[in-house]
């Protein structure tokens, strides 16, 4: 392992893209600039690789790895996450490709992860969330062993850490120690679930989450959805809904995953999808997407 010179932190930044927008790309990478010591752009076979190429190729602290095709987002982590380990990093940050974040995101969330595991076994400490429209936190999750959930609303003046059982991934902090007891992301989820399968398994090897209030980055459901009831559904394509659908069966083969949190997301995917077959104008393809990632979900095919 390489030794960390005077000024380094031993952090390292992992982003993943996929036909990521350059300003939005270069916003994150600047935000980045000082409070970690290298970035690691995971590119997903992106068609504007060249572009993303000319923006980080200047700056010694970023590192591409630009993959061929794009192997989903678990592996794409997890090829960071190895390029990381050889060069010495000690802890990791996660951020998508469109993550907005203040100039001082870092620095408390790797001080509450070190303050904690002076007396918990921690996985992870991720920032809360607000939304960037209408300015409400979005819901933290407690779960049982059962898998029954409990919802924590911040209101925004907190300064405890908060326990919570799962966090998306987009800018939690770990350390690579921690990495290496509780594995990798696991490549055949490709995209969806993956962070949650990740935070479950760390859970079930006794280790503790925790959501920084401290720290918050905003966040957006975009434009790209529809009215359900009291909630908003997101529209995603069609092959997005084949490995939502599919993964969400596969959670019900899984150990770790508490029966009562995997039927549940069975039942939500599939009243997602029905609205989605009765108001999108490519019913075709979404009940086509659909029918298969039921098939595969029901037979494990290409689970592990």
């Amino acid at each position: 392992m390489s030794q960390l010179v005077s000024g380094e932190t031993g952090v390292f930044a992992i982003i993943v893209t996929y036909h990521a927008t350059p300003a939005h790309l270069l916003r994150l990478t600047s935000s980045l600039a000082g409070q970690v010591d290298t970035i690691i752009v995971v590119d997903n076979g992106s068609a504007n690789l060249a572009a993303l190429r000319l923006l980080v190729e200047h700056d010694p602290r970023i590192v591409l790895i630009a993959l061929a095709r794009n192997r989903g987002i678990a592996f794409a982590q997890n090829a960071g996450i190895e390029h990381a380990r050889k060069a010495g990093a000690r802890y990791l940050i996660y951020f998508d490709q469109d993550s907005v974040i203040t100039d001082e995101f870092v620095k408390p969330l790797q001080a509450a992860f070190v303050s904690l595991s002076a007396t918990h076994k921690v996985a992870l400490v991720a920032p809360i969330f607000k939304d960037e429209k209408n300015g409400f936190f979005y819901p933290l999750i407690c779960l049982n062993r059962y898998g029954t959930r409990r919802k924590i609303i911040p209101v925004g003046d907190e300064t405890a850490p908060i326990p919570v059982s799962i966090a998306i991934s987009s800018g939690t902090f770990t350390s690579m120690a921690v990495m290496d007891q509780v594995g990798g992301m696991r490549n055949e989820l490709f995209i969806d679930y993956v962070d949650i399968e990740w935070c479950l398994r760390a859970v079930n090897a006794g280790y503790a989450l925790f959501a920084i209030p401290a720290v918050c980055m905003l966040h957006s459901i975009g434009d790209s959805s529809i009215p359900f009831l009291k909630w908003r559904l997101v529209i995603h394509s069609e092959w997005r809904r084949y490995y939502r659908i599919r993964n969400g069966f596969w959670l019900l083969r899984m150990p770790h995953v508490p029966m009562l949190l995997a039927m549940r997301e069975v039942l939500i995917n599939i009243v997602h999808q029905g609205v989605l077959l009765l108001t999108q104008k490519n019913r075709k393809l979404q009940l086509k997407h659909f029918l298969r990632g039921v098939r595969d979900g029901l037979r494990g095919i290409g689970a592990a």
